[in-house]
């Protein structure tokens, strides 16, 4: 799950599905955190500025935190389908106009299963051992 936050700014090599949706996973607990944190101290100061704040902040500190390494991440993944890592503007222009639809289709692509031969990116990942991409 944490995989790419050790690699930070690798944009080399490759990356799988599964390296992917485990982060995908992390991602998904971390804001999930953030914002049972936000409706705790809510709770407990009763005021909404306590909400806005911890929501605000934490989910912006979050996202920083793993921009970088998504990016490479992402990268990778292109990498591993033998694609070049600058269709990562097209990915973003597609999120950015498309919105909905193009999170849903950045999703559908990154599903997309690897080459199973070596590509000018590396040798192909194989079947990885699942306690590597845990820890």
């Amino acid at each position: 799950m944490v995989q790419p936050l050790r690699q930070y700014a690798q944009f080399r090599g490759r990356s799988g599905r599964r390296e992917f949706w485990c982060y995908c996973a992390f991602l998904a607990l971390g804001y999930l955190a953030i914002f049972t944190v936000g409706m705790i101290l809510s709770d407990a100061t009763g005021e909404q500025d306590v909400l806005a704040l911890v929501w605000f902040g934490g989910w912006i500190l979050f996202f920083l935190a793993n921009f970088v390494p998504g990016l490479a991440l992402t990268t990778r993944r292109l990498h591993d389908m033998n694609l070049s890592g600058a269709l990562l503007i097209a990915i973003f222009a597609g999120l950015l106009i498309l919105n909905f639809l193009g999170w849903l289709g950045y999703l559908l692509w990154m599903s997309l299963p690897g080459q199973r031969v070596e590509n000018r990116h590396g040798p192909p990942l194989g079947e990885q051992d699942i306690a590597g991409v845990f820890s």
